[in-house]
């Protein structure tokens, strides 16, 4: 279960200054089993993935919202998905108990405006708390590889630049399914 204190951030610039847009906990669902080898311990997720509603992010500006969510094809594609396929995690990175701690790479499909891209994510965890784990990455990212044309308003005078920057910082509580 996504904790309150999470957050997800868009951070971009244009000619003129940079902006963030941050957006409520996305919900989750994490369902997930294990294979090791001897060099790393590889998890495989299945339904591991992070929704955001588009007209969630808030760029703390009415107009800069409504040019992103343009920008964002929100009326045709509401959602953005973040889904995790797999985590490599270096064995060193796995104490006695399988305490998950340190960086760990995380192969993703990032879907924004109907267009799902292969992502490879540098994922830190951690466990702040006893049974919520905090995962933090941060990503560049290119508007143009979602087929998005970065916008210009004013006819032309302030341009968004292509690069953005997808700042995440999950914490997630553990539980475990009933047993069936």
């Amino acid at each position: 279960m996504v904790q309150p204190q999470s957050m997800l951030q868009i951070q971009g610039k244009t000619n003129v200054n940079s902006f963030q847009c941050y957006c409520a906990p996305p919900h989750s669902v994490v369902a997930f089993n294990a294979e090791s080898s001897s060099e790393t311990q590889k998890i495989n997720f299945k339904k591991a993935e992070l929704t955001v509603l588009t007209k969630s992010l808030d760029c703390m500006h009415k107009i800069m919202n409504r040019d992103m969510y343009q920008t964002l094809k929100a009326e045709h594609y509401p959602t953005i998905t973040l889904s995790i396929s797999q985590v490599l995690i270096p064995i060193q990175n796995i104490n006695a108990r399988w305490k998950l701690e340190g960086p760990v790479t995380t192969e993703a499909y990032l879907t924004l405006a109907g267009m799902k891209r292969k992502i490879d994510l540098l994922v830190t965890i951690s466990q702040p708390f006893s049974n919520v784990y905090r995962f933090t990455a941060r990503k560049n990212l290119l508007l143009t590889d979602f087929g998005l044309t970065p916008p210009t308003v004013l006819m032309g005078m302030v341009k968004v630049k292509n690069e953005i920057i997808l700042d995440i910082d999950l914490y997630i509580s553990a539980y475990s399914s009933p047993a069936s």
